[in-house]
Protein backbone atom coordinates (compact mmCIF):
# COMPACT_ATOMS: atom_id res chain seq x y z
CA UNK A 1 0.00 0.00 0.00
CA UNK A 2 2.96 2.54 0.63
CA UNK A 3 4.07 1.68 -2.56
CA UNK A 4 0.97 2.64 -4.14
CA UNK A 5 0.96 5.39 -2.25
CA UNK A 6 4.70 6.74 -2.98
CA UNK A 7 4.30 5.86 -6.64
CA UNK A 8 1.37 7.89 -6.65
CA UNK A 9 2.90 11.02 -5.05
CA UNK A 10 5.83 10.80 -7.37
CA UNK A 11 3.83 10.31 -10.60
CA UNK A 12 1.65 13.32 -9.60
CA UNK A 13 4.82 15.44 -8.96
CA UNK A 14 6.24 14.48 -12.03
CA UNK A 15 4.07 16.62 -13.68
CA UNK A 16 2.81 19.09 -11.59
CA UNK A 17 4.85 20.04 -8.76
CA UNK A 18 7.58 22.33 -9.14
CA UNK A 19 10.72 22.39 -7.05
CA UNK A 20 10.78 25.38 -4.21
CA UNK A 21 14.01 26.96 -5.43
CA UNK A 22 15.75 28.18 -2.65
CA UNK A 23 19.41 30.15 -2.96
CA UNK A 24 22.23 28.43 -1.87
CA UNK A 25 20.12 24.55 -2.73
CA UNK A 26 21.80 21.44 -2.71
CA UNK A 27 19.59 20.32 -5.36
CA UNK A 28 20.02 23.47 -7.79
CA UNK A 29 23.40 22.26 -7.04
CA UNK A 30 23.12 19.16 -8.43
CA UNK A 31 21.32 20.33 -11.37
CA UNK A 32 23.73 22.84 -12.32
CA UNK A 33 26.29 20.18 -12.78
CA UNK A 34 24.09 17.59 -14.73
CA UNK A 35 22.93 20.76 -16.93
CA UNK A 36 26.98 21.38 -17.54
CA UNK A 37 28.40 17.71 -18.08
CA UNK A 38 25.17 17.86 -20.82
CA UNK A 39 26.96 20.91 -22.42
CA UNK A 40 24.66 23.28 -21.04
CA UNK A 41 25.67 26.74 -19.21
CA UNK A 42 23.88 27.37 -16.48
CA UNK A 43 26.57 29.75 -15.34
CA UNK A 44 28.44 29.89 -11.69
CA UNK A 45 28.16 26.49 -10.48
CA UNK A 46 27.33 27.73 -6.45
CA UNK A 47 23.69 26.47 -5.84
CA UNK A 48 21.99 30.06 -6.45
CA UNK A 49 18.97 29.75 -9.06
CA UNK A 50 19.61 32.80 -11.62
CA UNK A 51 18.90 33.80 -14.85
CA UNK A 52 21.74 31.49 -16.51
CA UNK A 53 20.59 28.60 -14.52
CA UNK A 54 17.02 29.46 -15.64
CA UNK A 55 17.89 29.45 -19.29
CA UNK A 56 19.72 26.22 -18.97
CA UNK A 57 16.73 24.78 -17.85
CA UNK A 58 14.68 26.63 -20.48
CA UNK A 59 16.84 25.29 -23.14
CA UNK A 60 17.37 21.64 -21.76
CA UNK A 61 13.34 21.46 -21.55
CA UNK A 62 12.94 22.56 -24.78
CA UNK A 63 15.76 19.99 -26.47
CA UNK A 64 14.33 17.16 -24.37
CA UNK A 65 10.70 17.76 -25.23
CA UNK A 66 9.88 19.09 -21.48
CA UNK A 67 7.29 22.27 -20.71
CA UNK A 68 8.80 24.79 -21.51
CA UNK A 69 8.81 26.86 -18.12
CA UNK A 70 12.60 26.92 -16.49
CA UNK A 71 11.70 25.86 -13.47
CA UNK A 72 13.44 22.59 -11.92
CA UNK A 73 10.23 20.24 -11.79
CA UNK A 74 10.86 16.51 -11.15
CA UNK A 75 9.92 15.59 -14.68
CA UNK A 76 13.15 17.84 -15.37
CA UNK A 77 15.54 16.84 -12.71
CA UNK A 78 14.21 12.95 -13.43
CA UNK A 79 15.42 13.74 -17.46
CA UNK A 80 18.69 15.36 -15.90
CA UNK A 81 19.46 12.28 -13.57
CA UNK A 82 19.24 14.48 -10.32
CA UNK A 83 17.38 12.30 -8.11
CA UNK A 84 16.14 13.39 -4.67
CA UNK A 85 18.27 11.37 -1.70
CA UNK A 86 15.93 12.47 0.93
CA UNK A 87 13.02 12.06 -0.46
CA UNK A 88 14.21 8.36 -1.59
CA UNK A 89 15.28 7.56 1.96
CA UNK A 90 12.30 8.16 3.34
CA UNK A 91 10.09 6.48 0.86
CA UNK A 92 12.04 3.64 1.99
CA UNK A 93 11.95 4.06 5.37
CA UNK A 94 8.07 4.25 5.16
CA UNK A 95 7.88 0.67 3.36
CA UNK A 96 10.13 -0.60 6.31
CA UNK A 97 8.14 1.12 8.89
CA UNK A 98 5.11 -0.49 7.06
CA UNK A 99 6.70 -3.97 6.37
CA UNK A 100 7.99 -4.48 10.04
CA UNK A 101 4.73 -3.37 11.71
CA UNK A 102 2.70 -5.54 9.50
CA UNK A 103 4.72 -8.64 10.38
CA UNK A 104 4.88 -7.68 14.24
CA UNK A 105 1.53 -7.10 14.04
CA UNK A 106 0.73 -10.53 12.14
CA UNK A 107 2.77 -12.59 14.61
CA UNK A 108 0.78 -11.32 17.61
CA UNK A 109 -2.26 -11.69 15.80
CA UNK A 110 -1.12 -15.11 15.15
CA UNK A 111 -0.07 -15.86 18.34
CA UNK A 112 -3.54 -15.33 19.78
CA UNK A 113 -5.33 -17.15 16.98
CA UNK A 114 -2.85 -19.77 18.43
CA UNK A 115 -4.16 -19.61 22.32
CA UNK A 116 -7.99 -19.57 20.98
CA UNK A 117 -7.63 -22.92 19.53
CA UNK A 118 -5.07 -24.48 22.40
CA UNK A 119 -8.03 -23.02 24.71
CA UNK A 120 -11.06 -23.63 23.04
CA UNK A 121 -9.37 -27.31 23.11
CA UNK A 122 -9.22 -27.45 26.23
CA UNK A 123 -12.86 -26.19 27.11
CA UNK A 124 -11.71 -22.70 28.19
CA UNK A 125 -13.57 -20.24 25.48
CA UNK A 126 -14.21 -17.37 27.49
CA UNK A 127 -10.48 -16.96 28.37
CA UNK A 128 -8.96 -18.22 25.23
CA UNK A 129 -11.27 -15.63 23.44
CA UNK A 130 -9.97 -13.09 25.98
CA UNK A 131 -6.70 -13.35 25.06
CA UNK A 132 -7.26 -13.81 21.44
CA UNK A 133 -8.96 -10.34 21.91
CA UNK A 134 -5.81 -9.04 23.44
CA UNK A 135 -3.37 -10.58 21.00
CA UNK A 136 -5.36 -8.86 18.10
CA UNK A 137 -5.58 -5.17 20.02
CA UNK A 138 -1.63 -5.58 20.31
CA UNK A 139 -1.30 -6.39 16.84
CA UNK A 140 -3.79 -4.02 15.48
CA UNK A 141 -1.77 -1.34 17.30
CA UNK A 142 1.26 -2.39 16.19
CA UNK A 143 0.02 -2.24 12.53
CA UNK A 144 -1.32 1.01 13.61
CA UNK A 145 1.73 2.53 14.62
CA UNK A 146 4.08 1.60 12.20
CA UNK A 147 1.62 2.62 9.63
CA UNK A 148 1.45 5.80 11.52
CA UNK A 149 5.33 6.50 10.75
CA UNK A 150 5.11 5.35 7.43
CA UNK A 151 2.31 7.98 7.09
CA UNK A 152 4.47 10.59 8.53
CA UNK A 153 7.77 8.99 6.72
CA UNK A 154 5.93 9.79 3.57
CA UNK A 155 4.61 13.00 3.94
CA UNK A 156 8.51 13.59 4.24
CA UNK A 157 9.44 11.89 1.73
CA UNK A 158 6.95 14.41 -0.59
CA UNK A 159 8.21 17.16 0.73
CA UNK A 160 11.45 16.63 0.26
CA UNK A 161 10.68 15.80 -3.17
CA UNK A 162 8.91 18.86 -3.91
CA UNK A 163 10.47 21.32 -1.44
CA UNK A 164 14.15 19.67 -1.63
CA UNK A 165 16.42 18.64 1.68
CA UNK A 166 16.24 21.21 4.25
Amino acid sequence: MCRILATSTLIVGLFIAPISLARGSDLVLEAQHALKSKGYDPGAVDGVYGPKTRAAVRDFQEKNDLPEDGLLTLQTLAALGVLNAGAEREFHTAGTNVKQSYSSGGKQIGKGGKTLGSSVKHGEVIDGAKTFGKDVGHGVASIGKGTGHAAVNTAKGVKDAVTGDK
